[in-house]
């Protein structure tokens, strides 16, 4: 196979997955069944865990790996509670806020990040980067305030699903930074290595406190099997797109990756306007772009920031 029908291949494995988990997700935790709603968010941390442990434990084994990486057990707990309150908190929110809407706040994980490097690394960000920023701040602001106007729905309170968000990005904030201080101690840590022992232990901690969840979760299962093909969706449509994304990862390096993901949640977030018939206003739709495509430096927005940190470094 050639170089670029390589990538087509891995960038299309990374969109369908990754748009498969988001309709699974959506589907699983908004569909009325027979009068109820799956709303046990720790049962679906675990299944998540589970999927993707799961995947980066055979890849290790395979390259006889150690599972550990030799980092000490008590690191990797501090990063996975919060890997753990990132997806809990924002599988919760779901219960009171739109897909889009929540994909769109989550999509400005880079402001807490930012946050915890300055803080648990001393880094210095650009000013290129500090605008871009600030952009995905005005686009959030945009997104939520300038929605069509709609009867209000008694699941709905947009206040709570974003407080939800909020705490969903502070754990961002906690377990990236301290991540990559376990990568820079740890100097032969793969991928693989974090995706396992992230979701390993995030795994333990939502099974440790899944013991309201797991029965409820279960029963409810056996009252509606129908949702039982969605959560298999759910775990492995994510397991799956953690394969293409770090294959892609290996053969491509990591601003192609930016690329792709960047363009799987937009397109992730058309999927759901689609099939869930979501209503966007045109600066809802702005606000969209503004926030998915301003994700990184040496995207389209930051790039508009550069000659201002040219005329910053020049003074």
């Amino acid at each position: 196979m050639s170089e670029t029908l390589i990538f087509f291949v891995l960038a299309a494995g990374v969109i369908g997955s990754f748009t498969a988990f988001g309709f699974a997700q959506e589907a699983v935790t908004k569909t009325d069944f027979d009068g109820e709603r799956f709303q046990f968010s720790t049962f679906l941390v675990l299944l998540q865990s589970l999927g993707n442990a799961t995947v980066a434990g055979v890849v290790l084994l395979a390259r006889n790996k150690s599972l550990s990486g030799d980092v000490p057990v008590s690191e990797w707990l501090v990063a996975a509670l919060g890997y753990f309150g990132a997806h809990k908190f924002g599988l919760m929110a779901l219960s009171y806020i739109s897909f889009p809407m929540q994909t769109v706040c989550k999509s400005c994980k880079a402001i807490p990040v930012m946050v915890g490097e300055k803080i648990f690394a001393k880094k210095r960000h650009s000013l290129a980067k500090t605008l871009g920023v600030l952009c995905m701040c005005v686009g959030v602001v945009m997104f939520t305030l300038l929605g069509p106007a709609k009867a209000s729905k008694k699941a709905e309170s947009p206040a709570i699903g974003l407080l939800l968000v909020l705490a969903a990005l502070a754990c961002d904030g906690l377990y990236g930074p301290y991540q990559t201080a376990i990568q820079t101690k740890a100097k032969d840590l793969t991928a693989w290595h974090l995706m396992f022992n992230m979701n390993l232990y995030q795994g333990l901690l939502s099974l440790a406190l899944s013991y309201d969840d797991l029965p409820k979760a279960i029963a409810f299962c056996a009252r509606h099997p129908r949702v039982i093909h969605l959560l298999a969706l759910f775990s492995a449509a994510m397991a799956l797109g953690n394969i293409f994304i770090y294959q892609l990862q290996a053969a491509f390096g990591s601003l192609e990756v930016t690329k792709v993901t960047t363009t799987r949640k937009l397109v992730s977030v058309l999927a759901s306007v689609f099939f869930f018939g979501h209503a966007l206003t045109l600066p809802q739709w702005l606000a969209v772009f503004i926030v998915i495509f301003n994700k990184q430096e040496g995207t389209a927005l930051a790039a508009l920031f550069s000659p201002l940190t040219k005329k910053h470094k020049s003074v």
